[in-house]
């Protein structure tokens, strides 16, 4: 291997997405005094309609605003769990706030970035809004490692499409060679890392069965098998 940079997807790789969106959902429902106890209704309940409803709706997120989508999610979650609020608009207020300042990381993440950082170019791609994932970075405190962070919203590309890819590549001033794609997301990040020749490293973090098409380059059960894969390049990793 003789990688000049490694990028890495953020969500569900870096930061654990499904984390900072509970803390965000429960947390707005804190703020605005909703008692899920008092209407009867657990949290996992809760949690279980909410994501459901929040997975269509974002699907629309062509149309809707993030704030729109999740006031969506509220309303329909609220409707259906039969509980009684006149603040739907506050709790999507709410939960963008806190979910923009959440920065949950996957195990070993500042681990793993300090020793690669130390011998390579470090860089994100991320499918999302800037106004959520740059906060989320600075509150995890990883924001530091990354000489480029390319958001989909901010060129109007998203994972798996090349040109996202194409435009990182094009900031490094790299070739696909050069660099390594670590992400959790075969439909997104291994569909798109094929597409432009670059080399991928499947974040199996659930440990999953590959469907018998997907062949990524390398596959790791968690961010700290990393190190291993670059003991041979770089002798300086470890010392």
């Amino acid at each position: 291997m003789s990688y000049k940079a490694i990028i890495f997807d953020l969500d569900n790789t870096l930061l654990n997405f499904e984390l900072c969106e509970r803390q965000a959902i429960l947390g707005a429902l804190e703020d605005c005094a909703v008692s899920l106890d008092f209407n009867g209704v657990s949290e996992t309940i809760f949690l279980q309609v909410f994501e459901t409803y929040n997975s269509q709706y974002w699907k629309q997120r062509e149309t809707f605003s993030p704030r729109e989508l999740i006031e969506m999610s509220y309303r329909s979650t609220l409707t259906q769990l039969d509980i009684q609020i006149d603040q739907i608009s506050n709790l999507s207020q709410s939960f963008w706030h806190i979910f923009n300042h959440s920065g949950v990381m996957e195990p070993y993440v500042n681990e793993v970035l300090t020793i690669l950082a130390r011998n390579y170019r470090l860089a994100v791609i991320t499918n999302g809004f800037v106004s959520a994932q740059l906060p989320r970075m600075q509150a995890a405190g990883i924001e530091h490692f990354f000489e480029e962070v390319v958001v989909s919203e901010a060129i109007g590309f998203a994972k798996p499409s090349p040109e996202i890819f194409h435009h990182a590549l094009s900031r490094l001033n790299l070739t696909s060679a050069q660099v390594l794609y670590v992400g959790d997301s075969l439909t997104h990040d291994y569909a798109g890392a094929t597409q432009v020749k670059m080399d991928f490293c499947y974040y199996n973090r659930k440990n999953q069965n590959l469907p018998q098409e997907a062949k990524p380059k390398f596959m790791i059960g968690e961010l700290l098998n990393l190190l291993e894969l670059f003991k041979s390049q770089a002798f300086d990793l470890f010392i």
